[in-house]
């Protein structure tokens, strides 16, 4: 109940005070943010050691291990500007398009719903994926979410109201199945998060070089439905501009078997969702362990 309060009160005072002032106060609960939440930070620490790592970065030394610090609290600064824009944009206009957003790609888009079997959009938990389905909706698209519900029933109906203002319809996660492919055969697009499994239905696939659970939903959905699927991501490149991508449609060979279709999409989307990442550690808000196994 008291992260609903406080999300209401950074709605409330985001639309109030001067952007400058909204980035300040943002700034400002994130360092409560890191401070007060060791877990998150702490399993966000051993994600990215892993991800640098592999990657081939030292994160052994002093100077190493001070790099790692300023980044984790970079990551959780930019997570508070996340909701900052959030509450702020959740009614973006068009001229907020043209001014602030450079969008490339749109062309795939169009190109995966020229089928008529709808389009189903992928990303990770990276920029601000929730501005990401406004600016499908200011494009002219249909757009559904696919969301994960909150526990506090108030804070769940406040992220839903929000997501509303900008036109995208929440899909929960728990009524998936029917209500995306309904939108797919509307010809709609669907968009869901890929780099972490929510429920026991994921595959086991390398991410970064090891193990780890991603969710079939998407690829699962794709070849069901006959739908295209496609790699996209928000990102915030300044504190005024922000750039959308739309991937092309990923291609699979759709003769093989179900399975085998599922593990093709699947590990296409991981390679995607990996160079993405890379480039953009301080903006991939994972506060979850995907590598439990992993000794720091």
């Amino acid at each position: 109940m008291v992260k609903y309060y406080l999300f209401q009160l950074l709605r409330f005072v985001d639309r109030m005070i001067p952007r400058r002032a909204a980035y300040a106060l943002g700034a400002l609960l994130a360092e409560l943010f890191y401070l007060f939440s060791p877990r998150s930070r702490a399993n966000f620490r051993a994600n990215l050691l892993h991800v640098l790592r592999y990657s081939g970065e030292e994160t052994g030394g002093r100077e190493a291990r001070r790099n790692v610090r300023r980044l984790v609290r970079k990551n959780f600064r930019n997570f508070a500007y996340y909701l900052v824009d959030f509450f702020r944009f959740s009614r973006f206009r068009d001229h907020h398009l043209r001014e602030l957003v450079e969008v490339e790609g749109k062309e795939n888009v169009d190109l995966c719903l020229e089928r008529g079997k709808g389009a189903i959009g992928v990303t990770a938990h990276l920029g601000n994926w929730e501005l990401g389905g406004i600016i499908f909706s200011l494009l002219g698209y249909s757009i559904n979410a696919i969301a994960l519900s909150h526990e506090n029933t108030k804070l769940n109906r406040l992220f839903v109201h929000q997501r509303a203002l900008g036109g995208v319809n929440v899909i929960p996660v728990g009524r998936a199945a029917l209500r995306s492919l309904r939108a797919l055969k509307k010809n709609e697009i669907v968009v869901i998060l890929g780099d972490r499994a929510v429920t026991e239905a994921g595959m086991e696939v390398d991410f970064f070089g090891a193990p780890a659970q991603i969710p079939r939903g998407p690829a699962s959905l794709a070849v069901r439905s006959g739908a295209e699927i496609f790699f996209g991501y928000f990102i915030r490149e300044s504190t005024h501009k922000y750039r959308t991508v739309f991937g092309p449609p990923i291609e699979f060979d759709r003769s093989k078997s179900r399975e085998e279709q599922i593990k093709e999409v699947i590990r296409a989307l991981v390679k995607e969702m990996e160079g993405c990442i890379l480039k953009n550690l301080s903006q991939w808000y994972m506060y979850y362990r995907i590598w439990p196994e992993d000794d720091f």
